[in-house]
């Protein structure tokens, strides 16, 4: 049985206005359509709900049962429409947001912060958690927007392009390989490293690339916290290596990014639960983030 929310309505008109020709003009369409959807109305549902005497129509008791059981749908839908408008006139609601807890500290606030001024009356709920938590509430529709690194591979997640990234070392300002532009892989033999993570493909590439210059690494501490990584390296604990974007959060503690002389590329994005509009919220949430992202670069490299 098929039917559409627009023929309903049309039998609504009808039986508001008493005739086909009063409520095409409540409706603003002309009288023969109106009577095609209602003919096809009676069709899908195989009911009669009209009597046809002298040239007008009647309602069947059919037709007065279903009219008082629409009532009840035209209005749970005009509760949702009112909702709707409301939202948009006020920017009400919640914005549910999955972040990695490397991103709560600074960058997460100064997106909000930037987002906030567009939309007074909106709320915001922050998920912190893994990107492979992230992912999975995403996916689940559990939040609106999540933060991941691309690539992902996920069949219930579309993605925006947040930022691109480097893999970069976080040193102390007065450390020797601090007064190059950019640091060689095989220097890090020398120093004790602060490793973020183990099993990270990025890091593996590291490793990789040592082997291959002939040196084994000196890893002093390991850790999943990318402010942690920072304070350890800021007390002179070692060089850590840690994605720019995030080093870049924690140059105030006197230390400054040096990137990697062979680029190691990391691709963060704005993931959303794939059929959701990217425009709205989610296309203002990615434009503040990609926002902050550059500016806390430039600040960070402007610094060093």
């Amino acid at each position: 049985m098929a039917m559409d929310y627009r023929q309903l309505e049309m039998f609504r008109a009808v039986m508001d206005a008493g005739s086909v020709s009063a409520a095409a003009r409540l409706l603003g369409l002309s009288q023969p359509a109106v009577s095609r959807q209602i003919a096809q109305l009676e069709a899908d549902f195989d009911l009669d709900l009209f009597a046809r005497e002298r040239g007008r129509l009647q309602p069947t008791a059919h037709a007065l049962e279903l009219y008082r059981e629409a009532a009840h749908a035209f209005e749970g839908v005009e509760r949702v429409l009112n909702l709707v408008r409301k939202m948009r006139a006020n920017n009400t609601g919640t914005l549910r947001i999955a972040a990695p807890y490397s991103f709560c500290e600074v960058l997460l606030p100064r997106i909000i912060a930037r987002l906030a001024p567009q939309h007074p009356n909106l709320r915001y709920a922050v998920e912190p958690g893994t990107y492979e938590a992230i992912a999975a509430m995403v996916a689940k529709r559990e939040v609106d927007v999540g933060i991941l690194k691309e690539p992902v591979e996920h069949a219930g997640i579309s993605t925006l392009p947040l930022v691109d990234s480097v893999v970069a070392c976080a040193l102390p300002s007065t450390h020797r390989l601090a007064r190059g532009a950019s640091i060689r892989v095989q220097d890090l033999a020398q120093e004790p490293l602060v490793m973020l993570g183990r099993n990270a493909a990025w890091l593996q590439e590291v490793r990789t690339l040592l082997n291959r210059a002939g040196k084994a690494p000196t890893v002093r501490l390991e850790t999943h916290a990318v402010g942690a990584a920072c304070g350890f390296a800021a007390n002179g604990l070692g060089v850590a290596l840690v994605p720019e974007l995030l080093g870049a959060q924690y140059i105030s503690r006197g230390l400054v990014l040096r990137p990697l002389a062979v680029r190691i590329e990391q691709r963060f994005a704005v993931g959303f639960p794939k059929g959701l509009q990217r425009a709205g919220l989610v296309g203002k949430f990615t434009q503040a983030a990609a926002k902050v992202a550059r500016d806390l670069l430039r600040e960070a490299r402007r610094g060093a």
